[in-house]
């Protein structure tokens, strides 16, 4: 009875998350990878390896669209008390001024780096932005999902429009050499290939935005909104509190086995409540925080 209930909670759970945009995006996924598959691989010359390494980026990211759509961002703990530090001694200052670590609309405190989403109507932990394309919000525990399907998408993408445009070079548009004289087809492919190509260089460019933020440790909110920290009133501001050096940044984002960095997963380290800043500890003890987060990086 209760995997009948599971089920059907499931089943409400993907229904409702198929808005337009979402459909959209599955749909223009599927005449992707369709029309590769059919005509670059089973009617050209390519085939084998390319068509399972194919197959397996775009069936990844894929999964991983899948997480970031169905996956709750994070939720504020309902037993959340923040630390003084977190109250009345390090305030988040941004370029508009201000910094309230009380939603006004959920009434309640919020941990550090949790935003209010005027969509979802309620806090989300480590908030990212509120993506139209995933009908959902990007924070903690759908981040690393998101970050994982920009990676297989544009791998897929590049791969389509690799082969699509060899189809297209050696079958439709090589008169000498084609046998290929299916006109319909040929339409097909052509707008394929030029779909494939918008979508190739949009999401290599979001890609690579989002390799900059893990990078620096970021969320698009606290670049655009220009975090910064001040502690007790000391006009000392640094650029980025919770920035702890390429490596932790990386352990921080895609974990700590650097094998498994693009293994599918949702969630990234912590629980999203909790961040090392570097204002709220000695130098002596963010340093070793620092240098404990980058031992604990393995390939093992």
């Amino acid at each position: 009875m209760n995997r009948r209930v599971r089920a059907r909670t499931c089943a409400r759970r993907c229904v409702g998350k198929l808005n337009l945009p979402v459909v959209l995006v599955l749909g223009m996924y599927s005449y992707v990878y369709e029309t590769t598959k059919t005509y670059a691989f089973h009617e050209g010359r390519a085939g084998g390896l390319a068509e399972l390494v194919f197959a397996l980026t775009a069936g990844l990211g894929m999964v991983m669209y899948a997480c970031t759509v169905l996956r709750d961002p994070g939720r504020v703990p309902g037993d959340y008390v923040p630390k003084v530090e977190e109250g009345d001694a390090l305030v988040e200052a941004k370029r508009k001024g201000g910094g309230f670590r009380f939603c006004q609309k959920c009434e309640r405190h919020k941990p550090p780096r949790t935003h209010h989403c005027r969509v979802c109507k309620r806090c989300v932990l480590r908030m990212d932005h509120h993506c139209v394309w995933v009908n959902n919000c990007v924070g903690h525990y759908n981040y690393k999902s998101f970050f994982l399907f920009l990676f297989y998408a544009t791998i897929s993408l590049c791969q389509a429009a690799y082969h699509l445009g060899n189809f297209a070079a050696s079958e439709i548009f090589n008169p000498r050499g084609s046998k290929f004289d299916d006109y319909k087809a040929s339409s097909l492919v052509i707008g394929c290939l030029v779909v494939t190509c918008t979508l190739t260089i949009a999401l290599a460019a979001l890609f690579v935005w989002h390799v900059r933020l893990v990078v620096n440790n970021k969320t698009t909110i606290e670049h655009y909104e220009g975090v910064r920290s001040r502690y007790n009133n000391i006009p000392t501001v640094v650029e980025h509190p919770y920035s702890l050096g390429l490596l932790a940044n990386l352990r921080e984002i895609l974990g700590r086995n650097v094998l498994f960095w693009f293994t599918p997963g949702c969630k990234i380290s912590g629980d999203g409540t909790r961040y090392p800043n570097v204002l709220e500890m000695s130098r002596e003890r963010w340093d070793r925080t620092v240098r404990t987060k980058e031992r604990e990086l393995t390939v093992l």
